[in-house]
């Protein structure tokens, strides 16, 4: 979504439903269906079905559970990613991550534990010897 395209990403960027602005602040949680930017300050929870973007202004004070999460800007909670969680050199982390991928940009900062879903890998599978 965030880094170079492959033919198979399905996810449309350029389609953003959900704007926070700079100089807003929201309380409490966000639930989108949709793909969701916050340049403002949101103190509670992002649940979304698509992907979230932290821009460089944007700060978050909880935890984000999404498809696709972006930071550029600074989250303070843990995040859960279905496929990907990706830290701009502006990004600043503190929290622990769970995700699939991850990309981390040099510059970028993050303090926190990361676990991340391996697939098993069938042609490394070596035949049991007795």
């Amino acid at each position: 979504m965030f880094g170079p395209k492959k033919k198979n990403d399905t996810i449309n960027t350029s389609m953003i439903n959900t704007i926070i602005g700079n100089n807003s602040k929201i309380e409490g949680v966000l639930a989108a269906s949709e793909s969701t930017r916050i340049d403002g300050v949101l103190e509670g929870k992002i649940l979304s079905e698509s992907s979230v973007i932290i821009g460089e202004n944007g700060i978050v004070r909880g935890d984000i559970t999404a498809v696709e999460i972006l930071v550029a800007g600074v989250v303070y909670g843990n995040l859960v990613a279905k496929e990907r969680i990706e830290m701009t050199s502006t990004g600043r982390i503190l929290g622990d991550l769970i995700t699939k991928t991850l990309v981390i940009d040099e510059g970028a900062s993050f303090k926190g534990n990361c676990t991340m879903d391996v697939a098993p890998d069938t042609k490394a599978e070596s035949p049991v010897h007795t």
